[in-house]
């Protein structure tokens, strides 16, 4: 890299954010340049889950002809309700979801990553990748003209940033749009491992047809112990990505390793057949913001728009995020192909990043669920005792053969008023009732 570089935009972080700003800038005619501190794009991602395709059609619409790395098209998915020896499947299969390009796929952020980045640079974007930017340069009238790095004398000069930095947000908290770190009440911990098997043999685990169906599984209850939080099982083509995620205020209150953790789900007699044989072949942590909408950081500045994990985007209730990173991520390169047109960067006229954002599911979806996070920390009989009452209560209707049915019935009854009262239970729901609606 020469010692001072001049372009268009500048975009900070290689993720699914700072990728589709830097695609949607390019091919609107700027010169881009994304800056990555991993030694590749991808290098330093664990993620395994699900991306959605809508969000990537709107940055590629021909996505399907550039052959991405996806592992396998969603075709089945839900929940299980996990208690100490059992579960209740909550699961949802249909043709539906086996169209071509399908609407989700399990990804391997490592490979996805490294694909998506090679489409930025096709598009003519300048990849410097190994390269952590330290600061953000003004000028003295405290208009944004670029950024330092850790490269001697390595500065890189643009009238417009996008910051995608990740969770750890600490230009954005330089530039005080954020207030600073997140306290452990809004951000979990999610602890993965990436677990080897033959395809043949988990499409015969997970009743799968071949290698174009998989399956997608969120997890509530014994996983994380009752406390709040989730687990998940994802197919990939030849492996299974399982992980477990809590907030850091559970595991510090709770004096809880999270690989222990992990380890006790990986064990649990629902889940440990699936896994039999497989072999580990990564394993890693990374920190999930959920702080919610009332607690985001100032999305724009002078010169600046931040997307993705650096502005909390992620929708933990219907494990999105990477789709409302892109869809961010591709407004903010929209804002600022625009802030180039009227040459106008300052924090006023970058406000219509945040009125796209606004009028679109991103912050509609969070805005929401803004008091999710509140409500399962508030109320730990939702994750604890009401899966335990689930499990107990479809054991006794699944065994009770020989016993008049209103017998039935009335013990069920008792085994949640055994567990609850009927103003407790009242009071959890009204809660439930104001955390979906926002």
């Amino acid at each position: 890299m020469p010692a001072s570089l001049h372009c268009d935009a500048i975009v900070v972080g290689a993720g699914p954010a700072g990728v589709a700003a830097a695609i949607t800038m390019a091919k609107g005619g700027l010169e881009v340049c994304l800056i990555e501190r991993g030694r590749s794009p991808g290098a330093k991602n664990l993620f395994g889950g699900v991306l959605y395709t809508h969000a990537l059609a709107e940055v590629l619409p021909d996505f399907a002809e550039r052959r991405p790395p996806f592992e396998r098209p969603v075709t089945e998915q839900g929940y299980w309700l996990l208690s100490p020896d059992s579960a209740v499947r909550i699961m949802h299969k249909s043709e539906r979801y086996k169209s071509e390009p399908a609407g989700a796929y399990t990804v391997l952020r490592a490979r996805f990553d490294a694909w998506f980045a090679e489409q930025a640079v096709q598009a003519g974007v300048l990849l410097i990748a190994k390269t952590t930017v330290t600061q953000v340069l003004r000028d003295d009238s405290g208009r944004t003209v670029g950024v330092a790095t850790d490269r001697p004398e390595g500065e890189v000069h643009a009238p417009i940033l996008v910051i995608a930095e990740g969770v750890n947000n600490l230009l954005t908290q330089g530039l005080g749009l954020a207030k600073g770190d997140l306290p452990p009440r809004y951000v979990a911990l999610s602890v993965k491992e990436v677990l080897a098997l033959p395809a043949a043999e988990i499409e015969s685990r997970f009743g799968l047809a071949g290698a174009h169906e998989g399956v997608a599984i969120d997890i509530f209850g014994d996983a994380t112990l009752g406390l709040p939080g989730t687990a998940f099982i994802y197919t990939d083509a030849k492996a299974i990505s399982i992980g477990v995620g809590l907030l850091l205020a559970e595991l510090i209150d709770h004096n809880l390793r999270p690989y222990e953790i992990l380890a006790r789900f990986k064990a649990h007699p629902v889940v440990r057949p699936y896994l039999a044989g497989a072999t580990a072949l990564e394993y890693g942590a990374h920190l999930i913001p959920e702080q919610g909408y009332d607690r985001m950081p100032e999305l724009v500045g002078d010169g600046v728009l931040i997307a993705g994990d650096a502005a909390a985007m992620v929708d933990a209730l219907h494990r999105e995020g990477s789709n409302l990173a892109m869809t961010a991520g591709r407004m903010a390169g929209e804002t600022a192909l625009e802030a180039h047109r009227r040459q106008d960067f300052s924090a006023a006229f970058l406000r219509a990043y945040r009125d796209k954002l606004e009028e679109s599911f991103v912050l509609k979806d969070l805005k929401q669920y803004r008091r999710m996070t509140d409500f399962l920390d508030s109320t730990p009989h939702f994750i604890g005792t009401y899966v335990d009452f689930m499990n107990d209560a479809a054991l006794r209707y699944f065994t009770a053969q020989g016993m008049p049915k209103r017998e039935m019935e009335g013990e069920i009854l008792g085994l949640l008023r055994g567990r609850r009262s009927f103003f407790g239970i009242a009071h959890d729901m009204m809660k439930l009732l104001r955390g979906m609606r926002g």
